[in-house]
């Protein structure tokens, strides 16, 4: 009987367990090895910029890849501690890759920041089919921020506790959802984004498919973490009503500044709101 009595305990100990850690979409298996290939390292402006490329958490995620994904690694000198920061770029034309903010990581890191830019997948790399596997994409995409995230903290002398994100357009709707499903980033800058997937090219059938997957779900998730939202006055693609919701959907603490600019945001304005934003959220020097 007392057996009995252990087993049920322990039964109802594991069960509460569970019900209190929910099985979430994007959990992953975080022991696959990155398997780190280096492609070329430079040094700029006192700091060595890395062109790379990590193992996804699935070989058969990003298949045009290879299964893998590529990113620069922008390290300062010094011994550390070093904040950390990851990029996450925008679906543009002339910038629809890792480089978009290549210059801001390189300027940050003369900061004492170690800076992650990986290139997105999807819909970067592999465009909406417009059925169930659009939500197999999103899902892996997030779960590959989390991944960079991973292998930002495996860097010498990183400081986890001082972590920011940096996201554009698609950029920023990923890590609206970031913000609410994974705790260990401290700050979060989203430019142009927009509370669903659909919001930014209604062409792309995203809504019937993931409206549960949307940032304006996870963004009431976000606190602790502080949010800096950056809008244009001309931005075609985000209007003031959809820029609106997107932030007032967050948790706080957050902010909302508006530019001269459209969806390309490339006012020196919000370029420097960005650095100082993260130079004193993040106790820079």
């Amino acid at each position: 009987m007392k057996r009995f009595l252990i087993f049920i305990t322990s039964l109802l100990l594991f069960l509460s367990a569970c019900a209190s850690h929910p099985k979430s979409v994007f959990d992953y298996d975080a022991s696959v090895p990155f398997d780190v290939k280096i492609n070329s390292q430079t040094e700029r402006d006192g700091v060595t910029v890395t062109d790379l490329s990590y193992a996804s958490y699935d070989t058969n995620y990003s298949t045009s890849m290879h299964g893998r994904t590529v990113a620069y690694l922008v390290t300062p000198q010094g011994e550390g501690p070093f904040a950390g920061v990851i990029y996450m770029h925008w679906l543009g034309n002339a910038n629809n890759s890792r480089k978009e903010f290549l210059e801001e990581a390189i300027q940050l890191a003369q900061h004492g920041v170690i800076c992650l830019l990986p290139q997105g997948y999807y819909p970067w790399m592999s465009f909406p089919s417009q059925d169930n596997n659009d939500r197999l994409l999103i899902v892996g995409q997030v779960i590959e921020m989390r991944r960079a995230i991973d292998f930002l903290l495996t860097q010498p002398n990183i400081d986890s506790k001082r972590l920011g994100y940096v996201g554009h357009d698609y950029g920023a709707l990923y890590g609206g959802v970031l913000a609410g499903s994974d705790s260990r980033m401290q700050t979060y800058i989203l430019i142009a984004g927009s509370p669903s997937f659909a919001d930014l090219d209604p062409y792309w059938n995203f809504k019937s498919n993931v409206p549960d997957l949307n940032p304006i779900n996870y963004l009431p998730k976000a606190k602790p973490a502080s949010l800096f939202f950056q809008f244009g006055r001309s931005d075609q693609a985000v209007p003031e009503e959809q820029a609106n919701r997107f932030y007032e959907s967050a948790s706080s603490p957050k902010r909302i500044e508006w530019y001269d600019d459209n969806h390309q945001m490339l006012s020196e304005s919000a370029r420097e709101d960005r650095q100082q934003w993260l130079i004193e959220h993040l106790d820079l020097k």
